[in-house]
């Protein structure tokens, strides 16, 4: 057997350099991008504004801070005491205008990159009253608990009592979650994911972490609910306790998602997007024939569209997961008033609607996940469905997708940016297109 040398035995870590940069710009994930002057390459570095200097510590093409030499005057104060270790917001320290104009210019850059320049609108702010959803990350250590985001870049948790940009209730629950954290993990470095969704009548608190629901679990669980006032507590797949059943709404429709299941970040970004929906579905009746077969919403999740679309037109929603699926089907059977929707369970990434199945559509409403869905746009393109409706969380594939449209001979309208992930690299879009106008 050939012995393997040192130098390419694998998992042999990189080795730290000490550097001096000055940040020439942020990057499309919100961290600066700095000239490395030993290898001609860029070091990326957290926590940097463009044209500060800094000695850092990197390894490889990662960087950290270890002291800021200069100061831009861009820069300010941020609001949260875990602010400059959290990776959940990375970006608190930068002065909003300019912080607003690079955010609208990820936009820009990507769909520049396809060849595209439609209109881009101005920055939609929508933070809100607060993310009504976030994923807490706890560990136990002995009788020592974290509970948090993981920091910027790697795997501790950056400790925490509050998130500053969560909505209220959320806010108001750290106590009653370290509780829960504390009671429900073992001593020996166990961990969880807490996930907690603001509804309507109350907190929807999801816990998923290793080993079988005990006793004690439920017992302390139903004290918390009870005395919190949550609606829902889950841990695994398993009920531990309900008040009050969590829902939202979408339109007139009273939603019931899953544990810890997707909804928009914050309400202001959903009646946003879906403002961009409605409008456009007005429009695409206006001009449809007679004939048009309702419309499609792909990646469908609970309903935030479909059930509000399904207020003027039947509905079709297509979803790769059960159990969104089955709350939106569920929702739109016991709300009155609404057009007929029926509901299909199709992982478009491996199987996309086909041409076949899309012609004759009025509209589709397409908000894939952050790969985007090129597979399925490309039969989009080829379907000649009129109106189509793209929403992404990410510019590039956006971007990217959004060509396939414009080749096969749509029309590109305005493009929205929408910002309900406010102090992060992370920004919605929007945009109408139309064949043949």
């Amino acid at each position: 057997m050939k012995r393997r040398s040192r130098s390419s035995s694998p998992g042999r870590a990189v080795p730290e350099r000490a550097l001096r940069v000055t940040a020439r710009a942020i990057g499309a994930r919100g961290d600066s991008i700095c000239p490395d002057p030993e290898t001609g390459g860029s070091v990326f570095v957290p926590g940097l504004l463009p044209e500060e200097t800094a000695d850092i510590v990197a390894r490889g093409e990662r960087g950290r801070i270890r002291e800021r030499l200069t100061t831009s005057h861009e820069r300010i104060e941020p609001f949260c005491s875990v602010a400059e270790k959290c990776g959940g917001c990375s970006l608190q320290h930068w002065q909003g205008d300019a912080y607003r104009a690079w955010k609208r210019d990820l936009i820009a850059d990507a769909l520049e990159r396809e060849g595209l320049t439609p209109e881009l609108l101005p920055l939609v702010e929508a933070g809100g009253a607060g993310r009504r959803r976030v994923a807490l990350h706890a560990r136990k250590m002995g009788t020592r608990l974290l509970l948090g985001f993981t920091e910027r870049a790697g795997q501790a948790i950056a400790d925490t009592n509050d998130c500053p940009i969560a909505e209220a209730r959320i806010r108001k629950s750290f106590p009653a979650l370290r509780e829960l954290a504390m009671a429900v993990l073992t001593p020996k470095f166990d961990t969880a994911t807490i996930s907690v969704t603001a509804t309507d009548p109350g907190l929807d608190v999801h816990v998923a972490r290793k080993g079988a629901v005990t006793l004690d679990d439920r017992l302390t669980g139903g004290e918390l609910l009870a005395r919190e006032g949550w609606a829902r507590l889950t841990i695994g797949s398993e009920l531990i306790a309900e008040g009050t059943p969590p829902v939202v709404r979408f339109g007139s429709a009273k939603v019931a998602p899953p544990p810890s299941g997707f909804l928009q970040a914050t309400d202001a970004g959903e009646a946003a997007l879906a403002s961009i929906v409605m409008d456009a579905l007005k429009t695409a009746l206006k001009t449809a024939p007679k004939e048009a077969r309702g419309v499609i919403d792909l990646y469908a999740g609970s309903g935030a569209f479909a059930l509000r679309m399904a207020s003027l037109a039947p509905v079709r929603a297509v979803e790769g997961e059960a159990a969104p699926l089955a709350a939106l089907d569920h929702a739109a059977r016991h709300t009155p008033g609404l057009k007929p929707v029926s509901v299909l369970q199709r992982d478009l990434a491996l199987e996309p609607l086909s041409i076949r199945e899309l012609t004759g559509a009025a509209m589709a409403v397409v908000d894939p996940p952050r790969a985007g869905a090129k597979e399925q746009m490309e039969l989009l393109a080829g379907s000649g469905v009129p109106v189509i409706v793209s929403i992404s969380c990410n510019p590039a594939t956006f971007a990217r997708d959004a060509a396939i449209l414009v080749r096969a001979g749509y029309r590109m309208g305005p493009v929205t940016p929408v910002d309900q992930f406010v102090h992060t690299a992370h920004v919605e879009c929007a945009a109408v297109f139309t064949k043949g106008a």
